[in-house]
């Protein structure tokens, strides 16, 4: 299904707003700088009145075809896709599979075939299909919890082809981001959920937030992107660029001030 027209409202590295931009354009948008330094990109949906789930309590509820050609965009442009354990039993996450047109993108940008999916779990009480794509071939999963657990209890996860990296302590975000480095994986897209974006906004180490802004509203008692303690420092950022979609979600991407 072709994707509904995005036009460029406003863009501050200088192309020319008013237009719609074709598929060429759109990856040029949201590429990574290529600086060769490890970056962490969060992408989020949210309704007008402020909620991130629908009324079925998922992310999904939310997305317009635009809002869903962009989410598969930032999975093709991604290394690894870095998500909380909460959000992986809410959405159902699995190993990650790509369409024609993402892996195509892929190789002609020189990345691996699949992005991995990395698992930030405290008690990795996960359910071992986490490993298997929902269709097809798909990328490596990777659990990081403390160590310590029964063997018993990382077992099944281990078995159906997860990798369970055990980081002695607590999870320490920076460690984590710096292991991931290592393993060639520096471009790194946050998907969720509320809780390890808070951490990782406290911890000051997302570079880029992408925002979609969905003409809905949900009403209710429903989650924000973020969620936990308040940050001990406002976080400051940037507006980069904001298209606005034929289906009338509004998509912009900020960067960190």
């Amino acid at each position: 299904m072709p994707r509904p027209a995005l036009q460029l409202l406003l863009d501050r590295s200088g192309r020319t707003p008013g237009r719609d931009l074709d598929d060429d354009e759109l990856v040029e948008l949201y590429r990574w700088p290529d600086d060769g330094r490890p970056r962490v990109r969060t992408n989020f949906v949210s309704s007008l009145d402020g909620a991130v789930q629908g009324p079925d309590g998922r992310s999904g509820g939310l997305g317009t075809p635009a809002d869903a050609h962009v989410f598969a965009l930032h999975r093709a442009l991604a290394d690894a896709v870095l998500v909380g354990a909460g959000t992986v039993r809410q959405e159902g996450y699995r190993a990650i599979d790509l369409q024609p047109w993402q892996s195509a993108l892929r190789e002609r940008l020189g990345l691996a075939p699949f992005p991995a999916l990395v698992v930030v779990s405290a008690s990795a009480a996960l359910d071992p299909s986490v490993a298997t794509p929902a269709s097809g071939p798909g990328g490596p999963v990777v659990v990081v919890t403390p160590s310590g657990k029964p063997r018993e209890r990382l077992a099944p996860l281990r078995e159906a082809g997860v990798e369970v990296l055990e980081t002695g302590g607590a999870v320490e975000l920076p460690a984590v981001l710096d292991a991931l480095a290592g393993r060639g994986w520096s471009r790194l897209l946050c998907e969720g959920g509320p809780r390890l974006h808070r951490d990782l906004l406290a911890a000051g180490l997302v570079d880029e937030l992408s925002l979609t802004l969905a003409p809905l509203v949900v009403g209710g008692d429903g989650a924000r992107s973020t969620s936990g303690p308040a940050l001990p420092d406002l976080r400051s950022f940037t507006l980069a660029f904001a298209l606005h979609a034929a289906d009338g979600a509004l998509l912009t991407r900020y960067t960190a001030a």
